[in-house]
């Protein structure tokens, strides 16, 4: 009869200490659920910060484009020559190459100033005034060159288009060269991807959209 007192007393202390234990592992569960739900400060204004300054920017470039399709429509020149489009990073200026260049070459023709000078002026002051970043880009269509005594390939012919614009609003619009950038990408990205069912080569309107120079306005994801 004492050995059955003995043992049972053994069993409940035995039953005391699990639960015990059990109490203690939810308690210091809780606590560390408690101590994760409680926000940062400093990360909530960081983030409260970046939203609104993404806002900011994002309203900047909506002025930014409403001023440039003003100034092309006013402009017989420019008008049906250039598109503004926005896209998540930035405004894109779409030229076509013929209004900026002729054939196979990557000196710009004097409408080609003309048309950037027009455009430049805007974006100089606003790249300025808002913190802002310029690249160019040189788009080609998939027809290889006539010569290739003065360009390897169209991913030359590229990049000197995108490099002869970046210089020209360097040296005569007076935008900071640290805001500018170019690239040649020939014809791997096409814009229009319209192909002839018969031949299966791209359709004369899509090459001569695919011939384009690109001006992206933009601001650094970091700021």
């Amino acid at each position: 009869m004492v050995r059955r007192r003995i043992r049972r007393r053994a069993d409940e202390q035995h039953w005391q200490v699990s639960y015990i234990d059990l109490l203690t592992a939810m308690l210091a569960s809780f606590t560390l659920l408690l101590s994760l739900s409680i926000p940062d400060q400093s990360k909530l204004d960081s983030l409260a910060s970046s939203v609104t300054e993404a806002a900011k920017q994002q309203a900047n470039l909506g002025t930014l484009s409403k001023e440039l399709l003003s100034t092309i429509e006013k402009n017989s020149s420019l008008k049906g020559q250039v598109n503004v489009v926005m896209t998540d990073a930035g405004i894109e200026l779409r030229f076509g190459s013929n209004l900026l260049f002729p054939p196979g070459k990557a000196a710009l023709r004097p409408e080609g100033y003309d048309a950037i000078f027009s455009i430049g002026k805007i974006l100089g002051y606003f790249v300025k005034a808002r913190n802002a970043f310029i690249s160019v880009e040189g788009h080609t269509d998939d027809t290889p060159l006539r010569s290739t005594v003065e360009f390897r390939s169209n991913w030359e012919l590229s990049s000197a288009r995108a490099t002869e614009v970046v210089h020209y609003l360097q040296d005569t619009v007076s935008i900071e060269g640290k805001r500018l950038s170019s690239t040649g990408f020939a014809d791997a990205r096409p814009q229009n991807k319209d192909k002839d069912p018969v031949t299966g080569q791209f359709t004369e309107k899509a090459r001569n959209d695919n011939r384009r120079v690109v001006i992206r306005i933009y601001y650094h994801s970091d700021v």
